[in-house]
């Protein structure tokens, strides 16, 4: 009985222990990602690589487009969005996704993949930063930015990634 009690005790203070090793882990990552997020970066990932884009490397895309903001709290409206087509983001820093899932990861966990084919659509999937001439907002304000991915053919608004910090192409 004594060696059950043993054998238990020492299998609790093992989880214990790697339980918190794995939130030490977590918070390093969390407090990493709350920095990007405060810093309006986004980390992007290809082959091995890692590329930190800051807002003068997004913002200098201007271009509108419109698509529709569906919530469970709302009805469905039409809003003038302004952002950069995640297939020109990706171009211009030299980025082959051929064949590849580009996935959108944001501060909270939240992820979403896209194939090759839905970023290669144009004027599809971008990387949105402000609505209706308004900055999207931080987490912090309740906003939903600084940056959201937004496929413009999904009228469901499913498909949408809020506090983006990472991009990655796989």
């Amino acid at each position: 009985m004594k060696k059950r009690a043993a054998i238990i005790i020492s299998l609790i203070a093992v989880l214990l222990i790697t339980i918190a090793i794995t939130l030490n882990f977590n918070k390093i990552s969390n407090e990493k990602q709350k920095e990007i997020l405060s810093n309006a970066q986004i980390i992007l990932k290809y082959d091995d690589n890692e590329l930190l884009l800051t807002k003068g490397n997004i913002m200098i895309y201007n271009e509108n487009f419109e698509a529709v903001l569906d919530t469970s709290s709302a009805e469905p409206t039409t809003h003038i969005y302004t952002g950069v087509q995640l297939k020109d983001l990706l171009n211009n820093n030299s980025i082959n996704f051929d064949n590849k899932t580009i996935i959108i990861k944001a501060v909270d966990g939240y992820s979403v993949a896209y194939s090759q084919e839905e970023v290669s659509q144009d004027k599809n999937v971008y990387i949105a930063f402000m609505e209706d001439d308004k900055y999207l907002g931080s987490r912090d304000s309740g906003g939903r930015g600084p940056y959201e991915s937004i496929v413009v053919s999904d009228i469901f608004s499913n498909r949408r990634c809020k506090w983006i910090t990472e991009i990655e192409v796989k």
